[in-house]
Formats: C-alpha cells, structure tokens, sequence
C-alpha cells in the first residue's frame, strides 16, 4: 500500500504515544515477554512508521521487558522447495553455490515487514543462528531467548518459541491473523495471544 493510500485509509492519527495506550488497553504490560507478529501496513499511516511501534512496544514493556519477533530469511534454503515463488530448476545449483552465507547481522529478513526487518538492527537486538527461520530479541533474558536455536526443527525443543512457552510469553498479533502465529507452528503455544488491528 502506497503512504498516500495509507493516509486515506487511516481512521486517526497513529503515533508512538497512541500506539502504546491502545497496547496496554489490550493488556500488554511493563515487564512482560511479547512475541509479536505484525504487519505495518494494516494500521494506517503511522506517524514515524515502523520505528514508532517498536518504540511504542518498548516503551510499554519497559526495560525489564522482553520484546522477541520473527526474523525469517526464507531464501536460506534449498531452491528446490521454493514455492513463493519458484525458480527455474536450472538455477538452483548455482544459487546453492552463490547464495551468500546467513550472517546475523547482514542477513536481510524475507517477507516478514518492516517492523521485524527494522528490529533485527535495533541496537541491543539479537538474533538467533537459524539460517532461514532465526528470531530476533531484546531485552534482559534476549540471550536465553535467542540461543541456542534448533536446526532440524526450528519451530520446536530447543529453540527460541519453546523458550518463550517456559517463560509463559504472550503473543501480539498487530494487523495479522493467527495463520502468521510462529507459535501455533510449534504446537505449544505461549499462554496469552492478543490481537490488535
């Protein structure tokens, strides 16, 4: 959706202060360990966009907060199994050989948004070692979050959503349904699941 569309669209003026009171309207509070899934787009024009939620998230959860997001880079992966979209058959041995290496730090996420692609640099952030299914945290127990994290089941033990289940994290779906829920893909959902938007 285009910015002028979004303005159209809009109900209100959405700011990091409007943000954070419709979220601890919702019952988000200081303290609490969120995963939040969202999409940008579906709340309007959002003065200060993607910045202004993580920003408004934070300011809610304060700093014993612990603020976690998908930050999937698909395209670390076979080629073969491409499905949105697929590639011609005879690219993938050259893309499994040029395909730069997955890099925390550089790695861009793959249809996840601006809000997760944001947060993966936020300073303090980290993100875990899974190449195409990694998460991004912040927070005091961000490390224990994050690491380790799973390779032969990325969603299950021994990754960052069994993590957030034991920690009794919440789920913030903002403008998405629950078919965007990492957390329903590993079968034991966090206790709390909110919506917004």
């Amino acid at each position: 959706m285009g910015e002028q569309k979004a303005i159209e669209n809009s109900r209100r003026l959405t700011t990091r202060d409007s943000l954070a009171a419709d979220l601890r309207a919702l019952g988000v509070d200081r303290g609490m360990t969120l995963l939040l899934h969202s999409s940008l787009s579906t709340l309007g024009w959002v003065c200060g966009g993607a910045q202004a939620v993580i920003e408004a998230v934070m300011d809610v959860l304060g700093p014993s907060g612990n603020l976690v997001v998908p930050a999937q880079s698909g395209g670390l992966s076979d080629p073969a199994k491409w499905k949105a979209p697929p590639v011609p058959q005879a690219w993938w041995q050259t893309i499994r050989d040029t395909m730069p290496a997955y890099d925390p730090a550089r790695t861009p996420t793959r249809n996840m948004g601006a809000i997760p692609e944001l947060f993966r640099t936020w300073p303090g952030a980290m993100r875990s070692a899974h190449p195409a299914d990694s998460f991004a945290a912040s927070g005091p127990n961000a490390p224990t979050i994050i690491e380790p994290h799973a390779l032969d089941d990325p969603f299950g033990e021994g990754t960052p959503l069994s993590r957030l289940y034991d920690m009794g994290a919440s789920v913030l779906l903002v403008g998405v349904g629950y078919d965007r829920c990492t957390a329903l893909a590993s079968g034991r959902t966090p206790c709390r699941t909110r919506c917004a938007g």
